[in-house]
């Protein structure tokens, strides 16, 4: 598959530069981490598996785009893969999930305690990485503000988190409570990714606000288009899974379809989790409403966004061509920053 321009112009200098941070690190723990990451195996045997790291290529082609020094943002895009990386283990121990992406979750290999201390020290690594921007010449200042927007673009992710959770719990929730709960869940960290690039290139508080958004627009359309990949298997090799929530396809169906419909939808959810079985049913229910046009509508609507944000703060048109290339390929191929 091509990758596009924005990931492969950062592509290996990212890579290099994440791997560069555990150097010198000999805890077993550091294993963990490097598993996470996807540089070994199971067994501790080094592997090539090329990662598409979304974060950072959003952090680094907007510092460029504001015409930034993209050496000086570089400490602050790692960080945020690594906040990332923290809330994928920890996601994949609430999910229950054996499986990360195509191999098994930290927790199913190494067990829940030890996956919660892996995502911690993740954690932890990335705040100590983001104050190696000091290192690259950005002020003192500037290294706070970078460190307040990351700790409010992880609390927003929390919160998000939360009301996901509380999501598979309830029996009615509208489809625009769930819009919100997904715009904090996956467009924090991509809004964060966002306004740090703007930061370091020295854009102001109005100009890191139009850029936030922009990234909150992406993962928002990243989102939706997973919760249509989930339901009708669009995903290139993806398995089948179990559908252990009630995402937005379903929640708009229930608010739309005739009564009888969302009668039978209701019964398909009568437990917390949908029996693999029944998914069929479910998909040729929403299909009888048209669900799935009206979610690619919203996920087009929100890459829209994104794109007109970044029209709206001057980004040059090659320039913009690129990250209309960028959004269009992770939604193609069902990423979410993984």
């Amino acid at each position: 598959m091509t990758l596009p321009d924005l990931v492969t112009r950062y592509q290996k200098s990212v890579e290099s530069t994440l791997q560069a941070t555990l150097e010198g690190r000999q805890h077993p723990l550091y294993q963990l981490i490097e598993y996470q990451m996807g540089w070994i195996d199971e067994g501790g045997t080094r592997q090539a598996r090329p990662s598409v790291r979304v974060h950072p290529t959003l952090t680094l082609s907007i510092c460029e785009a504001l015409g930034g020094d993209t050496a000086k943002a570089n400490p602050g895009a790692m960080a945020i893969e690594l906040l990332h990386q923290f809330t994928r283990v920890h996601d994949d121990i609430q999910d229950g999930m054996p499986d990360h992406e195509s191999r098994p979750s930290v927790w199913w290999v190494w067990g829940p305690a030890q996956a919660i201390n892996t995502g911690d020290a993740l954690h932890v690594l990335g705040r100590l990485l983001l104050f190696n921007m000091g290192n690259q010449g950005v002020s003192t200042s500037q290294v706070l503000g970078a460190t307040k927007v990351m700790d409010d673009a992880l609390l927003e992710f929390f919160e998000g988190q939360y009301q996901d959770l509380q999501i598979r719990e309830q029996v009615t929730v509208s489809s625009d409570s769930y819009l919100k709960m997904a715009a904090c869940r996956s467009g924090a960290l991509m809004g964060c990714a966002a306004q740090i690039g703007a930061l370091v290139a020295g854009g102001q508080k109005d100009l890191q606000e139009v850029c936030k958004d922009a990234g909150r627009k992406l993962g928002l359309a990243l989102h939706l288009q997973h919760d249509i990949n989930e339901l009708w298997g669009t995903k290139p090799d993806r398995s089948p899974v179990t559908i252990v929530r009630k995402s937005y396809p379903v929640l708009y169906a229930i608010e739309t379809a005739p009564v009888a419909v969302k009668r039978e939808i209701g019964s398909l959810f009568a437990t917390r989790v949908l029996d693999p079985r029944d998914l069929p049913r479910l998909v040729g229910l929403l299909d009888e409403v048209n669900t799935r046009e009206h979610c690619t509508e919203a996920v087009q609507s929100a890459q829209a966004a994104f794109l007109s944000a970044l029209i709206g703060i001057g980004v040059k048109q090659d320039l913009l061509a690129e990250f209309e290339a960028f959004a269009s390929y992770l939604i193609k191929h069902g990423m979410t920053g993984d």
